[in-house]
C-alpha cells in the first residue's frame, strides 16, 4: 500500500533534485478552465502547494525521495466545503491516486470538511479511480466559448445590478429553481451547504449581477477577468433565458472587458442556456465530470414519537 502524508518544506530538495519532468494536474478548479493543458513543473508545484497559505492544505506520495503523487485542497465558500485544486499521479496505471483521494478527504474532514468536491475532465484517466475512491459524479458540465468582442447590437437587460448582502436568499431560492433535484441532494440541499459550496476562489476582483423581475430575483451572472479570457457563470431561471445575449453584454461591458475571449462553464442538463449561448456566437468546448464525497456520513433524521402526559385520561 501506498504511504501519503503532508507535504513539507522538507520534501522541497527532493523535489526540486528530481528529473525536469512535466506532470499533468488533472483537477480543474473553475479558474482553471480554458486555460490549456497544464504540465506543472516542479517549481510550480513548489510555489503553488508549499505557500503554507491558509484555507489550504497538500499531501504527497513519495518512494526512495522521488514523486509518486501529490494532492491539494482548499475551502470553497466556506469552512464546510472544501476543493481540490490539484491532482497528479505520476506512477504507472494511476496507482497511488486512490490513496491521495482517500487521505485528502480525510484529512479535510479532520478540519471541518463535511464534502469535497473535484472537477476533472470527461476524458480524464483519472476519473476511475477518484470513483473508485468513493467520489460520486453528479454533474457533466459544458465550457462554452466564443472569440472576439460581442455584437453591438446585443443591449444589457434592464434590471440588471450588482448583487448585495441581502440578496443571498433569494439567490438560493434561485439557485434551487434553476437546478435539478438529483444535482441539488449533492451540491447543497440546504442554504448553509449552498453558501459553503460556493466557488469564489476564481471571482477574486470579479463582479457579481442579478436581474430582478416581480420582486424576484431571475438571473445571476458572475464574471472575472483570468489569463485565458473573461470567465462567465450563469444561474437562470426559465424565463430568463432569453436575456442570455444581453446579459453577456452588459457583465462584458461592466468587467472591461475587450477582444477577449468569453467563458461559461454550462451543465448539460441546461438544455435552453445551451442554445441560447449557441445563438449568441459560443462554441461547445470541452466536457467535465464534477465530483463530490462527503467525508462523514450524514446523520438520519429523528422520528417524531407524539409525546403523552402522563396523567392524561385513559393512562
Amino acid at each position: 500500500m501506498n504511504t501519503v502524508r503532508t507535504l513539507l518544506p522538507t520534501d522541497l530538495p527532493a523535489l526540486l533534485t528530481h528529473p525536469g519532468l512535466g506532470y499533468e494536474n488533472a483537477a480543474y478548479p473553475r479558474e482553471r478552465l480554458g486555460a490549456g493543458e497544464s504540465h506543472a513543473t516542479l517549481s510550480v508545484v513548489r510555489d503553488q502547494l508549499l505557500a503554507f497559505a491558509r484555507q489550504r492544505s497538500a499531501w504527497v506520495s513519495m518512494r526512495r525521495q522521488r514523486l509518486q503523487g501529490l494532492v491539494g485542497a482548499r475551502q470553497r465558500g466556506g469552512n464546510e466545503a472544501w476543493e481540490i485544486d490539484y491532482l497528479l499521479d505520476a506512477t504507472p496505471e494511476n496507482r497511488v491516486t486512490v490513496d491521495l483521494l482517500e487521505y485528502a478527504v480525510a484529512q479535510a474532514g479532520k478540519d471541518g470538511a463535511q464534502k469535497v468536491f473535484l472537477r476533472l475532465p470527461s476524458s480524464s484517466d483519472l476519473l476511475q479511480p477518484a470513483l473508485d475512491s468513493g467520489f460520486i459524479a453528479y454533474q457533466e458540465e459544458t465550457l462554452y466559448v466564443r472569440e472576439g468582442a460581442p455584437s453591438s447590437k446585443n443591449e444589457p437587460p434592464v434590471g440588471l445590478r450588482p448583487s448585495v448582502t441581502a440578496d443571498s436568499y433569494p439567490l438560493f431560492r434561485l439557485y434551487c429553481e434553476a437546478t435539478p433535484e438529483a444535482t441539488r441532494r449533492f451540491e447543497a440541499a440546504t442554504f448553509d451547504e449552498w453558501h459553503a459550496a460556493q466557488e469564489r476562489r476564481w471571482q477574486k476582483n470579479g463582479l457579481q449581477l442579478v436581474q430582478e423581475h416581480d420582486s424576484r430575483l431571475c438571473a445571476l451572472v458572475r464574471a472575472c477577468r483570468l489569463p485565458q479570457g473573461l470567465m462567465l457563470d450563469l444561474l437562470l431561471d426559465s424565463g430568463a433565458t432569453g436575456d442570455i445575449a444581453g446579459m453577456i453584454s452588459a457583465a462584458v461591458a461592466a468587467a472591461g472587458s475587450g477582444d477577449e475571449a468569453v467563458l461559461v462553464l454550462l451543465p448539460q442538463a441546461a438544455e435552453s442556456v445551451a442554445r441560447a449561448l449557441e445563438g449568441a456566437g459560443f462554441s461547445a468546448g470541452n466536457d467535465y465530470i464534477s465530483l463530490v464525497k462527503r467525508t462523514t456520513k450524514p446523520l438520519a433524521l429523528p422520528r417524531k414519537v407524539p409525546v403523552v402526559a402522563e396523567n392524561a385520561v385513559g393512562v
